[in-house]
């Protein structure tokens, strides 16, 4: 069976003052996590060494809208993130992500170091390793496209996508009269924001990628049967 591995560190967590703080706020963001999307992990978010964390999913459609659930609410603080695509060869511990190992959670490192060194300058916190090379680059082609779009937001067009989340919306179909009224704006400067942020183009690519991701999953476990 394919699982997906998520890997994430925070970014430059030794400059973070208040550590302890910011460690404890981490773990209360996880369980929530776990809690809400527990149909869908196979072993749940847990920290493994020091600002480092991972957890383990049955393929689903959510992975994108997690992680940005979680970069949104851990700000200002920054993570950065490797999934990886693939199986599992040893028993899963379904009550913490310590012990288990496998050509998903190995797909995950390499992902999460790629991204390390190779990040867009500074630009971009995600990368996805599958095992066709051709369709790990078209998926993290189109990741980097989000986080450059993303990066030219200002404050109040990132409220958009907090908002989004919070209605637990996370496509570029949504009714602008009603995210206009849940931002206290007018339909018309939600326009403009939406206009100027590219959120669509964002949310588009990110479903995109998600779906390539799931295809690339379908095609794998046929061979399996």
């Amino acid at each position: 069976m394919m699982y997906i591995a998520l890997i994430g560190d925070i970014i430059e967590s030794k400059k973070i003052q208040d550590r302890a703080q910011v460690q404890q706020h981490l773990l209360q963001l996880m369980k929530e996590l776990n809690q809400q999307y527990q149909n869908y992990l196979v072993s749940p978010f847990t920290v493994t060494t020091g600002d480092e964390f991972q957890a383990l999913f049955s393929p689903n459609s959510y992975m994108f809208q997690i992680i940005d659930q979680l970069s949104v609410a851990f700000a200002p603080y920054e993570i950065r993130f490797g999934i990886g695509v693939g199986e599992m060869i040893t028993e899963i511990n379904k009550e913490q992500s310590i012990g288990s190992d496998g050509p998903a959670y190995w797909l995950a490192r390499e992902a999460i170091n790629h991204i390390h060194d190779k990040n867009d300058y500074g630009i971009n916190h995600i990368s996805v390793f599958l095992a066709d090379e051709e369709v790990t680059w078209t998926v993290n082609a189109m990741l980097a496209a989000c986080s450059f779009i993303q990066s030219k937001w200002t404050e109040v067009q990132y409220d958009v996508l907090k908002q989004l989340l919070t209605e637990n919306i996370y496509d570029e179909t949504f009714s602008h009269k009603e995210m206009a009224r849940l931002l206290g704006i007018t339909p018309s400067a939600f326009n403009k924001r939406i206009k100027a942020s590219g959120l669509k183009i964002y949310l588009r690519n990110k479903r995109v990628a998600m779906n390539q991701i799931l295809k690339e999953i379908a095609k794998e476990e046929s061979r399996h049967v």
